[in-house]
């Protein structure tokens, strides 16, 4: 059993701190990305690393659920192989991918999601910082989960598992999408686990999320470096440049 794990890559600033955050990981990084975003990916020599390159998009609206679907519809999945989703600037605690693969045995894992200690006034959406914790079905709704927090076998993204006309996919609606998506896969299994005590860090890279270290719920954790590259180090360059001019 293999983990994939897939990123809705746009932030090109942050290609360098990905690579060494997942490098140990004993995973397969697939950041997806349209013409502009794929730059950094490439010339990639890395053989964990899978670009994917979709068609051209526009922000920041396109930039995460359709890159998924498009991931999804354009790639063999395998049967027994986790996938996990996550967006570009957050980031799972340490030692996690170790413990999800103790739960190889089930279809869908569910996580909880640590959202920082602060609330940034930067512009852009300002996600609360009240933890989500995913610990039964009735916790897997619009509002109480977000993408990062689910890892689904091959097979039931497939479809054909659960004798499904059309497999689950995000759509590209609105902002709780992720969350539609989580709960339409509560239908398709009945092989779940809720690893409850086990966090994605939401926005993690995000300036000013994630400042203070006494407030993190485990010791091991650190608060979050980025590696400086070629590109600026702007976390809402994106929001108000080159996207908009796609």
């Amino acid at each position: 059993m293999k983990i994939h794990l897939l990123c809705a890559f746009y932030r090109k600033y942050l290609y360098k701190t990905l690579i060494n955050y997942y490098e140990k990981e004993n995973i397969i990084f697939h950041p997806i990305c349209d013409s502009v975003d794929i730059e950094p990916f490439k010339d990639n020599t890395l053989d964990w690393i899978q670009p994917y390159q979709c068609p051209s998009l526009k922000i920041p609206g396109d930039q995460v659920y359709k890159k998924f679907d498009y991931f999804l519809d354009g790639n063999e999945l395998i049967d027994d192989d986790f996938y996990g989703f996550i967006d570009d600037d957050s980031m799972y605690e340490p030692g996690f991918f170790s413990e999800l693969r103790k739960y190889s045995n089930f279809d869908i894992v569910y996580i909880s999601n640590y959202r920082g200690d602060k609330i940034p006034h930067d512009g852009s959406v300002g996600h609360a910082v009240a933890p989500l914790i995913t610990r039964k079905k009735e916790d897997v709704r619009v509002d109480n989960i977000g993408l990062a927090m689910y890892f689904v076998k091959g097979r039931i993204l497939k479809g054909t598992w659960y004798n499904s006309v059309s497999p689950v996919r995000f759509g590209n609606n609105w902002s709780g999408d992720d969350g539609l998506f989580a709960q339409k896969l509560l239908g398709t299994t009945n092989n779940i686990f809720f690893l409850s005590d086990w966090y994605v860090l939401g926005n993690y890279f995000q300036p000013g999320r994630h400042t203070d270290k006494n407030k993190f719920p485990k010791p091991n954790w650190i608060l979050p470096e980025i590696i400086p590259t070629e590109y600026p180090n702007d976390w809402m360059m994106t929001y108000k440049s080159e996207y908009y001019k796609r």
